[in-house]
């Protein structure tokens, strides 16, 4: 049996005579290009939003239709003190003791400020506590749309 001779060429030249498919590939660097990023399919954010302001600037009695129509089972219910609610029940008995202690005189939505995955409105509502004064309360809203539902409603207070 014959033995193999020995190489002599430097480490750097046998390197450069490995096939293409043997040399690993530099490494990219991380790309600074956009993504797509979408609410996904159903409703979009514009369309569920301008129901939104029409609805609340109409002076309807109930959210019901609205909330059968957009939000999900699962919505998430977040007030600007720290509480959540989670599930559309929950929601909807918040809203049902909110409205039990209160009388809402007027309510006027500007918006919907529409982004990729959601939209904001900015809401005056004039309500009495049935217990006290007249007051104006302003918050803006932001809500978070999955394949045409809300799934996260969030309410960030202003002055008064």
């Amino acid at each position: 049996m014959a033995k193999k001779k020995a190489s002599k060429k430097p480490a750097a030249a046998k390197a450069a005579t490995k096939s293409p498919a043997k040399r690993k590939a530099p490494k990219k660097a991380a790309s600074l290009a956009p993504r797509p990023i979408s609410s996904g399919k159903g409703a979009t954010p514009a369309e569920i939003g301008a129901a939104v302001v029409a609805h609340l600037n109409s002076g309807a009695a109930s959210d019901a239709p609205l909330w059968d129509r957009y939000w999900s089972s699962a919505v998430e219910s977040v007030e600007g003190s720290g509480s959540v609610w989670s599930g559309r029940k929950a929601m909807q008995a918040k809203c049902a003791e909110f409205m039990s202690q209160h009388d809402i005189l007027a309510c006027r939505a500007t918006g919907p400020f529409v982004g990729a995955t959601g939209f904001a409105v900015h809401l005056e509502i004039d309500l009495k506590p049935k217990q006290g004064d007249a007051m104006q309360l302003k918050e803006i809203a932001v809500y978070t749309v999955k394949n045409g539902k809300v799934v996260r409603e969030e309410f960030m207070y202003g002055s008064c």
